[in-house]
């Protein structure tokens, strides 16, 4: 028996099994999750628009965050992992981060949050959030016509953001995040660019609406240029 035409195709045979295992151990890491953050920042050019309604400054925003959530154009779904998440957000314009989490390979067009008020008996740890039987789902603390104010809201947000263009997670993906964008500038004025005092009961509902209105969202990608340097290098 003539051997070597055994082992000719023994051995095409051999390297085709390696080659496919080499690719389903590449597919399943490549394509797997990635770790995706979510991070905000106070817009700082808004901090100049505040004298023209008698807003000398913000001194303090904080939000009671319950829930993130990315959703796909396949209306799939990803949560991050929050509850009863205090944000103090830096009023210098520094990004702050608020959570990380590994996110399915996808395409995400939209991203959500919800800003609630602490209604299922849980503590936190900040009197700010509490007055007796009221809790409060955002505060805002500032000085107005020369006198410091604490502007303190019950409301629910449920605010949804599209990401234009998608958020893309795939097996490229180096890093990613979410940024999240806020505009204090219209919060403490009307629709025709009027002062709303923050101490005024009769204007919390406007305030609320604008403060619901001022969160923009966009994606931030990071590819993985470690194969074109390869390439370079050969």
């Amino acid at each position: 028996m003539n051997l070597s035409r055994l082992f000719i195709p023994l051995t095409i045979f051999i390297s085709v099994m390696l080659v496919g295992a080499g690719c389903n151990v590449l597919n399943s890491d490549d394509n797997g999750p990635k770790e995706v953050a979510v991070t905000m920042q106070v817009q700082t050019s808004s901090v100049a628009k505040f004298k023209a309604i008698n807003l000398d400054s913000l001194t303090e925003i904080k939000l009671l965050v319950e829930e993130l959530e990315l959703e796909s154009v396949n209306d799939d779904s990803a949560d991050f992992e929050v509850e009863d998440l205090i944000v103090n957000l830096p009023l210098d314009g520094s990004r702050v981060e608020l959570t990380s989490h590994q996110i399915p390979a996808g395409l995400y067009d939209e991203f959500e949050m919800e800003i609630e008020n602490d209604d299922d008996g849980t503590q936190v740890d900040d009197p700010d959030f509490r007055d007796g039987d009221d809790e409060y789902s955002l505060v805002i603390k500032g000085i107005y016509n020369g006198e410091e104010f604490m502007f303190r809201s019950d409301a629910d947000f449920e605010i949804e953001m599209d990401l234009n263009p998608p958020l893309e997670i795939s097996s490229s993906t180096n890093s990613a995040a979410v940024a999240i964008n806020i505009d204090p500038a219209g919060w403490f004025t009307d629709n025709q660019g009027n002062p709303l005092d923050p101490t005024n009961p009769a204007n919390k509902e406007i305030i609320e609406n604008n403060i619901e209105n001022s969160f923009e969202a966009e994606g931030e990608e990071e590819e993985d240029n470690d194969d074109d340097d390869d390439d370079d290098d050969d």
